[in-house]
């Protein structure tokens, strides 16, 4: 773990109105791999509200910000914000053109453990919970005085400087902070709150089934056409159109699905059935 030195100072600081916590997340996209893969999540505290959410919704701001240019490099599910009073989450998902809300009241029951330890310049205290099907281990520091973390974690007595569950599929570490005399928000957010329409988690799981039987509906139901001069580009490189690629790409993307299928919180996990070949 970096220093924390300067997080200290920042974290206390009575004239800021946003607290920028990043946190690095290494995580197992198959739960039956060894294989990691690591990303970024931004922590924003402000007055009322929290806001959650990867690294390339904050490029993305930053970039409109600059030029006005509006670019998009984000994915589903990586966007998540939370009143501080009432502690419901909605979790923003992406669904092509479509934007849903999920809404969450999430009840963590906290056991803080005897157990401590010592950073260059934090004094962390241990907790463990259940949490989404997983047994989860924190560290927090009340020397940041927040009652916050990473995702959906929340409620202990000072800042979760690092949590993972007990078979390491994930692991969030704190990184660095800054803070902000100016409340922010980024401009996603406008628009997902604007736009995005609330369901259950219920239909949710049905859409994302529905995706899976059948990931190139958009092309089987004529929304778009496909054909020699109007191709499908692939997020890999490839461009296709035959009938055949297009088959092909279909038993791939569901492939896709049912081996990274290996959520935060386990319970969760949609239950895709075998593929049909």
């Amino acid at each position: 773990m970096k220093t924390l030195y300067f997080i200290i100072l920042l974290a206390v600081s009575v004239t800021a109105q946003t607290h920028r916590f990043v946190y690095d997340v290494v995580y197992r996209p198959d739960s039956a791999s060894i294989e990691t893969r690591k990303a970024n999540y931004y922590l924003d505290i402000n007055p009322d509200e929290t806001f959650y959410y990867e690294r390339p919704f904050f490029v993305s701001d930053s970039i409109e910000k600059a030029s006005g240019l509006r670019t998009f490099s984000g994915k589903a599910n990586d966007l998540m914000s939370k009143k501080i009073k009432t502690r419901e989450y909605t979790l923003y998902s992406i669904q092509s053109f479509d934007i849903y809300q999920l809404k969450d009241e999430p009840k963590i029951s906290w056991k803080i453990e005897k157990e401590t330890k010592k950073t260059s310049s934090l004094q962390l205290q241990k907790a463990t919970a259940k949490f989404g099907g997983r047994n989860w281990i924190a560290w927090f520091s009340k020397d940041i005085p927040f009652q916050e973390g990473p995702y959906k974690f929340y409620g202990l007595p000072g800042l979760i400087v690092e949590i993972y569950d007990d078979n390491e599929n994930y692991h969030f570490s704190l990184n660095k902070s800054e803070n902000f005399t100016e409340t922010q928000f980024i401009s996603f957010y406008k628009n997902a709150k604007a736009r995005g329409v609330e369901i259950p988690y219920s239909k949710y799981q049905s859409m994302l089934l529905s995706y899976y039987h059948d990931p190139i509906k958009f092309i089987n139901s004529g929304q778009i056409e496909i054909n020699e001069d109007n191709k499908l580009a692939l997020e890999d490189g490839r461009i296709i159109y035959k009938p055949e690629e297009l088959r092909q790409y279909a038993i791939e993307e569901q492939q896709r699905i049912k081996k990274y299928n290996n959520p935060i919180e386990l319970d969760k996990a949609v239950r895709y059935p075998e593929i049909k070949k």
